[in-house]
């Protein structure tokens, strides 16, 4: 009878357990029987049988998760040493004394929280203990996997006279120099990152700013940046390293001066996008680095470009924006697909549509030139190519390109200013055309901090932000909490 009721508390009506064995992988096989009493019925002809022609075993895979109150009886123990001022202490099992959750039920629930980002909210009502039990036991959790978050006091901001921390400072390679800076109060260093090569820096919005009332000034300061960093391993798979609040250069440079110098020497590149304050923080914080772009937000941009001039065409030319049955609307997705990508049909199309415009037709198709132009240079990366550029020829790529801008396109102000930017960055894009170092794994990482954002509801409290985001985002780094298990098929399964 015990044996049929713990089925079917796990879920498993119509047996009977009979023994449950722990592998070596730390995954359990439950071996079942059918229960006492069942009869076989024929699934043609509807006879009932108790006649056996052979045994047989089916293997499936059967998941539990389910909430139970366990009533623990158990023995309160008289001590026997006459030294001991202790007379009678209650025996140990799988709950701490005086709790009302288990240990087990407390890594479940955390491991819900973070390795399958079900809501807080949803994981207290469904276990029934409140909101705070939950958050508790995900923190224990976070913590074991050596995830800690201090409190955040507001966006840190280093007192007049203090110095970044460089790599040639004090303490950092044995030289002397300035001074290094001290870890922003109430935001914990990392204790050990592991060593990274390549550091992707990226921004993302956290949510809505908050502010509070100075006493001394009487003026509103933020305390909560609507903006956030996140730092990430880019070259390697330990995904996100750290977050720090606000995306200007003084706030990446205090998290990256936080850091161990010797972490902060094993830095060869750093992977960004087209951000001046990003590129302040790397010169300042890691001189020894070198700055890569990523040319994704490279070919961004030029595509940008063409979606502007065809919106400044057709506004000259209608005195509005543009409508589904204005040619140049039409053309809009093929202007963004790349040229090898368009069909005959399709290509036929653009080509006829931008003759058929005439001067704004001209200026469209210089700018769509201009971006493959961009393209060009951007396919010559060793993840697209399959093998490593010449520096010639991503010199002639960018020859290419400026020479375009120079003569054909010289009276369109938005493939100007493209191949100003791209000038401004053409070390940096150049580095990232050899190497092939990108952004792709910070871009992730935003991805998948916006769906926990998302999971919550959103956050008022940073630090339990930054917690939930960073453990999400490092799950790669870690084995999974729940074994694998597999069904062996067996040829003997009887259906």
């Amino acid at each position: 009878m015990q044996s049929t009721a713990l089925a079917q508390l796990l879920g498993l009506d119509g047996v009977q357990v009979d023994l449950a064995e722990r592998e070596d992988d730390g995954s359990w096989t439950l071996h079942v029987l059918s229960a006492a009493g069942q009869q076989g019925c024929c699934p043609d002809c509807g006879q009932t049988t108790t006649r056996v022609k052979e045994p047989a075993v089916h293997r499936f895979t059967h998941v539990v998760l389910v909430a139970v109150r366990v009533v623990w009886h158990k023995l309160r123990l008289r001590c026997v040493n006459a030294a001991c001022d202790r007379q009678g202490f209650a025996e140990a099992g799988p709950v701490r004394k005086g709790a009302r959750i288990g240990e087990q039920a407390r890594r479940v629930m955390g491991h819900l929280v973070g390795d399958w980002l079900v809501a807080v909210r949803r994981v207290a009502a469904g276990v029934g203990v409140s909101w705070h039990s939950v958050h508790n036991a995900f923190t224990a959790v976070a913590a074991r996997a050596g995830i800690h978050c201090g409190a955040t006091a507001g966006r840190y901001r280093p007192a007049a006279g203090q110095a970044s921390a460089q790599p040639g400072a004090q303490g950092g390679n044995g030289q002397g120099g300035q001074a290094a800076v001290p870890t922003p109060p109430g935001r914990q260093a990392a204790a050990a990152l592991p060593p990274v090569h390549v550091l992707g820096i990226d921004e993302h919005r956290r949510g809505r700013p908050r502010y509070r009332r100075d006493p001394h000034s009487g003026s509103w300061v933020a305390e909560v940046d609507r903006w956030q960093t996140v730092f990430v391993d880019a070259g390697g798979g330990h995904g996100l390293l750290g977050q720090v609040e606000g995306r200007t250069r003084t706030d990446a440079v205090g998290w990256v001066a936080a850091q161990d110098p010797a972490w902060r020497a094993g830095i060869g590149y750093v992977s960004i996008d087209m951000s001046t304050g990003y590129r302040a923080a790397v010169t300042e914080a890691l001189p020894h680095a070198r700055l890569v772009v990523d040319l994704f937000h490279v070919v961004q941009l030029a595509t940008k470009a063409v979606d502007e001039v065809r919106r400044r065409v057709t506004y000259a030319r209608y005195g509005r924006r543009g409508r589904r049955g204005d040619p140049e609307y039409a053309i809009r997705n093929l202007l963004r697909r790349g040229r090898e990508r368009l069909s005959r049909r399709s290509r036929h199309q653009l080509l006829c549509t931008l003759a058929d415009l005439g001067e704004a037709g001209r200026q469209i198709g210089a700018a769509w030139r201009a971006k493959e132009l961009v393209r060009d240079l951007a396919r010559l990366c060793p993840g697209r190519a399959g093998q490593a550029p010449s520096r010639t020829q991503v010199a002639t790529a960018l020859e290419n390109l400026f020479t375009f801008a120079a003569t054909i396109a010289q009276a369109i102000p938005e493939v100007q200013t493209l191949a100003e930017t791209i000038s401004t960055w053409r070390a940096e894009i150049a580095r990232g055309v050899l190497t092939g170092y990108t952004n792709a794994a910070a871009e992730g990482t935003n991805r998948l901090v916006k769906l926990v954002y998302r999971t919550a509801f959103g956050f008022t409290n940073v630090t339990n932000q930054q917690r939930r985001s960073r453990y999400t985002a490092s799950r790669s780094t870690r084995p999974e909490w729940l074994p694998t298990v597999t069904a062996t098929p067996s040829p003997s399964v009887v259906t």
